[in-house]
């Protein structure tokens, strides 16, 4: 082991490093607190320093605060050598590992020695695991500081590792500091995986996972750990299967959607027929008044008066009169209703972006309930609930317009068995928002049959479905899930009893990516 002798004191220096070389260790020494901070920051096998705490000039203690605020590719343990009394505290808090009093016991300090050896061995093995793992990891003080970055962390963000080196960790992962002191204050030394989005080098945001971990060091000394996966490609993967799956939603409804545009479009075409016939018959009718006109006034007033009459009779003048207004104020309801479904669609099946932006949450509910309706009017009515005030959600629309139509359908599905049991005619589904203080609630609930307790753990697992075969997949709680909580820090729980219904409870926190989320977690009430 190469370690670093640092005394002011010739003779003892020369006596300490003597006794180190017996014990087969190789030194450079020191004779101030400026030499012993110059070495170590020339020579980086230096790893192990034995540093005297009264000194000229620099003294131990402001050498141990050096090392410890310097950007080193390796630990450096620290042993600091004084004559004071009661000193443990302040040499720990100045950074040091261990000391040994003056004047000291040969056996002592070899013991001392040896441990600092043995963590040395330690944390060179997982600082190997560390550099070598495919995932990032930095660690960072309570302020957010970072102490280490891997290769694999410094590759996410487009810089070298040593670039990292006393960064700010808010800086390149908006949001992880907050988390972390939300983890903190709950009693936690861990918890589940956060998304973020991270920044790189180059001003690109990045997609991060990150989960962290708390190191106390000391009653007021926090240490965070964050392991940071770049999700880039799963988040691209997970974007194709939720497209494919409302996709195939889509498609399920797309019979009952072609039905719904079907119906305004027959009677806007059988108006248009009508309209026709009732222009042909007026164009006579104008005609007639034009007669006697074109024939230079051969005819008699009255047998010309007597003419139009009597064609006026023939066509029902008045009846279409009266008609006529309500054909074209029908055919415009339809156009109307048509353009609903079909921008609807539009908004539902558009891919959307990944980024999360200011929405209006209940205009998309709205387009889920449009699009979505040919599954429930027939086994229910669906009534809404939508807070006024909602204003702008931060979310990514497409993902939330995904996660209503899986709920809704499910809903739909759920009273469909009721009814076909006869166990009712009909059912309802009822859809709320509501603002709850830095959140947004949305609920869905519906008189079916309830989630029976023995699967109740079991709805968001993948590929799970209660549904018969060919009728479900499985997927779609499972995706309502992790746009939920993975995506949008936000909640899904549900409230279910047997033979009543069902309510799913979605919370959304309507803030932008900084504000600090809640734990995401997902629970039931039978």
């Amino acid at each position: 082991m190469d370690v670093l002798v640092a005394d002011d004191d010739p003779v003892f220096q020369k006596l300490l490093a003597g006794l180190l070389k017996s014990w087969g260790h190789t030194v450079t020494v020191a004779g101030d607190g400026e030499e012993a901070w110059k070495r170590l920051q020339s020579n980086d096998s230096l790893r192990l320093s034995i540093i005297d705490w009264v000194m000229p000039g620099v003294d131990g203690l402001e050498v141990c605060r050096r090392i410890r605020s310097a950007p080193k590719s390796h630990y450096v343990y620290i042993l600091v050598m004084t004559a004071k009394k009661d000193s443990l505290l302040t040499v720990m808090e100045a950074g040091a590992d261990d000391y040994v009093t003056k004047p000291f016991d040969p056996q002592e300090l070899r013991l001392r020695i040896r441990a600092g050896c043995r963590v040395l061995e330690f944390e060179e093995r997982y600082r190997v695991i560390a550099q070598t793992a495919s995932d990032g990891i930095l660690t960072s003080d309570e302020t957010g500081r970072i102490q280490f970055a891997n290769a694999a962390a410094a590759a996410i963000f487009g810089l070298k590792s040593e670039e990292l080196i006393n960064g700010d960790l808010e800086a390149f992962a908006p949001g992880s500091l907050n988390h972390y002191w939300s983890m903190v204050a709950d009693g936690e030394s861990t918890c589940a995986p956060i998304e973020v989005t991270g920044r790189h080098n180059t001003g690109r945001e990045i997609p991060l996972e990150i989960s962290l971990s708390d190191c106390l060091q000391g009653p007021q000394n926090h240490r965070v750990t964050a392991v940071i996966r770049d999700i880039t490609d799963r988040r691209r993967k997970e974007r194709q299967v939720a497209l494919s799956q409302k996709l195939e939603s889509i498609g399920q409804l797309a019979a009952g959607v072609a039905h719904e545009i079907n119906t305004p479009i027959q009677y806007v075409g059988d108006n248009l027929n009508f309209l026709m016939d009732s222009w042909n018959s007026l164009f006579r009718l104008l005609a007639a008044y034009r007669e006697p006109a074109n024939n230079e006034l051969t005819c008699s007033a009255r047998e010309t008066l007597c003419m139009i009459l009597k064609l006026a009779a023939e066509i029902d003048v008045d009846y279409l009169q009266m008609e006529i207004p309500k054909a074209i104020q029908q055919s415009l309801d339809g156009v109307k209703r048509v353009a609903e479904i079909v921008g609807a669609m539009r908004e539902l099946s558009h891919p959307g972006g990944a980024v999360k932006a200011a929405v209006d949450l209940n205009h998309a509910i709205k387009n889920t309930i449009v699009v979505s309706k040919n599954t429930w009017k027939y086994v229910a009515d669906l009534t809404t609930d939508f807070d006024p005030d909602l204003g702008l959600v931060n979310c990514i629309a497409g993902d939330v317009n995904q996660v209503m139509l899986n709920l809704i359908i499910n809903a739909a599905d759920a009273i469909s068995d009721r009814v076909k049991n006869g166990d009712i005619e009909r059912g309802r589904i009822t859809v709320c928002t509501r603002r709850e203080g830095d959140s947004v609630e949305i609920r869905v609930s519906d008189t079916g049959s309830g989630i029976p307790e023995a699967v109740q753990s079991r709805i968001f697992d993948p590929f799970f479905t209660t549904k018969g075969v060919g009728k479900g997949t499985g997927q779609g709680l499972a995706i309502a899930h992790a746009i939920v909580v993975q995506k949008h820090q936000g909640t899904i729980q549900f409230e279910t009893k047997s033979g009543v219904g069902t309510t799913f409870v979605i919370r959304l926190p309507i803030g932008d990516d900084r504000t600090p989320p809640e734990r995401a977690e997902t629970s039931c009430v039978a």
